[in-house]
C-alpha cells in the first residue's frame, strides 16, 4: 500500500504595504531563496530524527495509508487503517493523531484499543504511552464474557472506570442478564467493583448488589428460574429462584414459591467455588419452609403429616491437598413427601435422603478415610455409622519382583447404629472387622493369566443380640480361590462405507474365577445384622475382601464363569470403535443357602453400538433351571444431533414390574424443540405418566418450558398438571 508524506511548515506573515515594499527592496531573490530552501531542509531533517527516535522505541510501530507531520504542534498524523502499537497494547481508528513530544495520540472513528484480553471500542479516545492511561467517550469494551458500555472512560492497565456503566453477560439482549452501575470499575485482578449496581433481564434491572468486588468469571446472575402452573394437589402456583454474588466465589438468594391450596413456602439457595492451586472447594444447598394449609395425605409410614414443613439440602466437595479430600451431604426433609409435592425435579432422582461426612486421604500404597453417617430423618431405614474408621492397604508387590506376590488389605473399626422407622427394635453393633489377602499372578503363555488368592478375615463384635452370652463375639474367616483369563482375538477384512466399518476385530475373553470360604455364616444368630445384603438381581462379587454385607455372610464354595465379547472396527478420530459388547456370565454353587439352585440364573449384557447415532442395550436373567425369563430390561437410542432423538425402554422383573417407557425430543427450529415422555404400566394397564410440551431457548441464554403432565395411579401428583418455567439454559 502506498504511504504518502506531507509536512506542514508555519509561514510568516507578509508585510502589509510600505513595508513589504522595503523588505522587498532590500531582500535579493536568489539570498531569499537559499535561506528558505536551509530553513526546509533542516526542519525536515529535525522532524525525521524525532520520528526515527520514537519508531526505535522497543515495540512501537505507526502504520497508516497517508501520514503528515504538523511542526507547530508537534503531530505526526496518520490517516485510513491507522495502527498503532506499544507496549503490548494495539491502538487502531480511522485517524491517529500522535504528538512525538508528549507522546500522547489522540483517536476518532472506530476506534479499537486492544490490551491483552480487553477490547475496547469508542468513536474518540486519547492514549498515552507513557503510562498507557487512556480517556474515552461513549466507550464499549469487552472482557470475555462481559460487555460494557458507559458515558466515560478513564483507566490505566491496573483499572479502568466506566461513568454509568452498563454490562451485559454475552451479547446484549431483551433475555441477557444485565448489569448498571453508577461507576463499574475493572481491576488489573479480573474483578468488577460496583457503586450503586442494580442485576437484571436486559432493560428491567431492579435486584440490588452489594459493591463488593466481583470475579469477571463469576457470572452476577448464573441462575434465575421463573415457574407457574396448575397442579390439582397444590392448585396454581407461582415459584422464583435467584441467586446473586454476595462474596467472591458465593452465589446465593431467595427461594419462594406460592401455592394456593398449600400457602407460601420461602427458603434459600446458592453455590459456592473457590480454587487456590491444589486446594478446591465447592458445593451448593437449597431449603424451604411452609406453614402448609392444604390436604397433605400420609407419609410413607402410614401416618399423618404435620403443617409445619420444610427441607434443607447441602453438598460440600473440598480437596484440601493432593492427597487430602473432604466430602459432606445434609439431607433434612420435615415428612417423607415435602421434596416430592413441592420440588420433584429434586425428588425423583434421589428419593431417600443422606446425610454424612468423609474425609480421605490417598496415598500411592494405602488409603486412611473417615466417615460418619446419621439419620436426621426417622421415617427411613438408614445404617448409621458413628463413625467409621478404615484403613485399606491397596494392591501392591511383597518382597523381590521375581517373587511376583501381591498383598492387599483393610482395617475396619465402626459403630453402628439402625433403627427401625416403623414397631422394629434398634440395633447397636461395635465392630472391627479386618482383612488380608495374597495373590500371585502365572503366566504360563501371553494370552493365559491365572492367579490363585488366599485371605483371611477377622471380625470382633463388641455387642451382640445375646448380651447375657458374654456380650461380645469374633469371627475368623478364610478364603482360597484364584482368578484365570483367557485372551483370544481374531481380525476380519471386513469393509462397509455405509455404516464406516473398516476392518473387524474380535476380542474374546473367558474369565473363571473361584471361591471357597467355608462356615461364613457362623455366628449369624448373635450378630446384630446391620451391614446387610440389598435386594440385587447382578452377579455380586465372590472375594471376602470385597463384600460389603459383612453381617449377613453366606458359605460359599461358588465357581463362577463368564465370557467377554468385543467387537471393534478403525477409526479415524479414536483409533477403534466398539460395535458389539456381548457378555455371559453364570455361578455353580457347591454349597448353597435354602432355596438357592445350584446353577445360578444365566445374566446377557448386550449392548450394539453399529453408528454414533444408534445404541441398543439388553440386560437378561434367565432361569436355566425351569427355562423362565427372570428379568429383562432393554433400551434403543437414536439420535440426530442436529434435529432429533428418541429412547424406548421396557423393564421387565418377575411378579414385579413390567413397563414401556418413550422419551423423544424433536427440534423444531434454532428456538424451539417440541418434547414427549410416555410411561406405561402393562400390570396395571394404565399410562402411569404422560408429558407433553415445548421448549424455547432465549437469547441461547434461559429456556422456557411449556409442559403438559397427565397421571394416571398417583394419588399425591392428582391426575393433571401443566407448568411454564424459565430457567438458565449454561452460563
Amino acid at each position: 500500500m502506498k504511504t504518502d508524506f506531507k509536512l506542514v511548515i508555519p509561514t510568516p506573515r507578509r508585510p502589509i504595504g510600505r513595508a513589504r515594499n522595503r523588505l522587498a527592496c532590500r531582500s535579493r531573490p536568489g539570498f531569499s531563496f537559499a535561506v528558505r530552501l536551509c530553513l526546509i531542509l533542516l526542519v525536515s531533517l529535525c522532524a525525521t530524527l524525532r520520528l526515527a527516535s520514537q519508531a526505535e522505541m522497543p515495540g512501537f510501530s505507526f502504520d497508516a495509508d497517508t501520514s503528515e507531520t504538523d511542526l507547530t504542534t508537534g503531530e505526526n498524523i496518520r490517516r485510513g487503517n491507522a495502527r498503532l502499537a506499544y507496549g503490548g497494547a494495539i491502538l487502531s481508528a480511522d485517524e491517529i493523531r500522535y504528538n512525538f513530544r508528549t507522546k500522547i495520540a489522540y483517536a476518532r472513528g472506530n476506534v479499537i484499543l486492544q490490551q491483552e484480553n480487553r477490547r475496547m471500542i469508542a468513536e474518540e479516545m486519547t492514549y498515552r504511552l507513557a503510562d498507557s492511561s487512556f480517556d474515552v467517550k461513549n466507550l464499549r469494551l469487552g472482557v470475555d464474557p462481559i460487555y460494557v458500555s458507559g458515558s466515560t472512560v478513564k483507566g490505566t492497565p491496573s483499572e479502568v472506570i466506566v461513568e454509568q456503566a452498563t454490562a451485559t453477560f454475552r451479547e446484549p439482549g431483551a433475555w441477557t442478564p444485565t448489569l448498571r452501575a453508577n461507576r463499574l470499575t475493572f481491576r488489573d485482578d479480573d474483578q468488577l467493583e460496583l457503586d450503586g449496581g442494580r442485576v437484571g433481564l436486559g432493560r428491567h434491572t431492579l435486584l440490588p448488589l452489594p459493591g463488593f468486588p466481583i470475579p469477571i468469571d463469576q457470572v452476577f446472575l448464573r441462575y434465575l428460574t421463573l415457574g407457574g402452573g396448575y397442579r390439582r394437589s397444590l392448585g396454581a402456583f407461582f415459584e422464583i429462584g435467584v441467586q446473586l454474588p454476595v462474596a467472591r466465589g458465593f452465589e446465593a438468594g431467595p427461594a419462594i414459591g406460592y401455592y394456593s391450596n398449600r400457602g407460601l413456602l420461602f427458603g434459600a439457595s446458592g453455590i459456592y467455588e473457590r480454587r487456590d492451586g491444589e486446594r478446591h472447594v465447592s458445593g451448593a444447598f437449597r431449603s424451604g419452609f411452609i406453614h402448609d394449609s392444604g390436604d397433605k395425605l400420609r407419609d410413607v409410614l402410614d401416618q399423618r403429616i404435620q403443617e409445619d414443613r420444610g427441607f434443607v439440602q447441602w453438598e460440600h466437595r473440598q480437596r484440601l491437598s493432593n492427597h487430602l479430600t473432604l466430602m459432606a451431604d445434609l439431607g433434612y426433609w420435615s415428612d417423607s413427601a415435602v421434596l416430592r409435592d413441592f420440588r420433584p425435579k429434586d425428588f425423583y432422582p434421589v428419593q431417600q435422603p443422606d446425610t454424612f461426612a468423609e474425609a480421605t486421604y490417598v496415598d500411592d500404597t494405602f488409603v486412611v478415610s473417615a466417615f460418619a453417617r446419621t439419620n436426621p430423618n426417622r421415617y427411613f431405614r438408614v445404617q448409621e455409622r458413628l463413625p467409621e474408621l478404615q484403613f485399606a492397604l491397596l494392591s501392591r508387590s511383597l518382597g523381590s519382583a521375581d517373587l511376583r506376590l501381591y498383598q492387599r488389605g483393610h482395617l475396619n473399626l465402626a459403630r453402628l447404629v439402625e433403627n427401625d422407622p416403623t414397631t422394629g427394635p434398634t440395633l447397636r453393633s461395635d465392630r472391627i472387622d479386618a482383612y488380608y489377602g495374597l495373590t500371585r499372578p502365572i503366566s504360563p503363555r501371553e494370552w493365559l493369566t491365572v492367579k490363585p488368592v488366599a485371605g483371611v478375615q477377622v471380625t470382633h463384635y463388641g455387642r451382640t443380640l445375646e448380651e447375657s452370652n458374654g456380650g461380645d463375639y469374633t469371627r475368623t474367616l478364610g478364603e482360597v480361590g484364584f482368578d484365570a483369563d483367557v485372551r483370544a482375538s481374531a481380525t476380519y477384512a471386513y469393509q462397509n462405507k455405509r455404516w464406516k466399518v473398516d476392518g473387524l476385530r474380535h476380542l474374546v475373553t473367558p474369565r473363571l474365577s473361584y471361591r471357597y470360604i467355608p462356615k461364613a455364616d457362623r455366628g449369624r444368630g448373635r450378630i446384630p445384622q446391620i451391614d446387610r445384603r440389598a435386594f440385587s438381581t447382578y452377579l455380586q462379587p465372590l472375594g471376602l475382601g470385597d463384600q460389603r454385607n459383612v453381617d449377613e455372610l453366606t458359605a460359599t464354595n461358588t465357581l463362577r464363569l463368564r465370557i467377554d465379547n468385543t467387537l471393534q472396527t478403525r477409526d479415524p478420530e479414536y483409533g477403534s470403535r466398539d460395535l458389539v459388547d456381548f457378555n455371559l456370565g453364570a455361578d455353580v454353587r457347591f454349597e448353597r443357602d435354602v432355596g438357592a439352585r445350584t446353577l445360578s440364573d444365566l445374566h446377557t449384557e448386550l449392548g450394539l453400538m453399529p453408528a454414533t447415532w444408534l445404541r441398543f442395550d439388553l440386560y437378561q436373567r434367565y432361569s436355566t433351571q425351569d427355562g423362565k425369563l427372570r428379568e429383562l430390561n432393554t433400551g434403543l437410542t437414536v439420535t440426530n444431533s442436529e434435529w432429533w432423538s428418541l429412547r424406548l425402554g421396557t423393564h421387565y422383573l418377575e411378579n414385579n414390574i413390567e413397563e414401556y417407557v418413550a422419551d423423544g425430543a424433536f427440534r423444531i427450529d434454532e428456538r424451539f424443540e417440541a418434547f414427549a415422555r410416555m410411561h406405561y404400566d402393562s400390570r396395571q394397564a394404565r399410562f402411569v405418566q404422560q408429558t407433553y410440551g415445548v421448549r424455547q431457548t432465549l437469547d441461547r441464554l434461559w429456556t422456557l418450558t411449556y409442559g403438559l403432565n397427565f397421571y394416571e395411579g398417583r394419588r399425591r401428583e392428582g391426575s393433571f398438571g401443566f407448568v411454564v418455567e424459565i430457567e438458565t439454559a449454561a452460563f
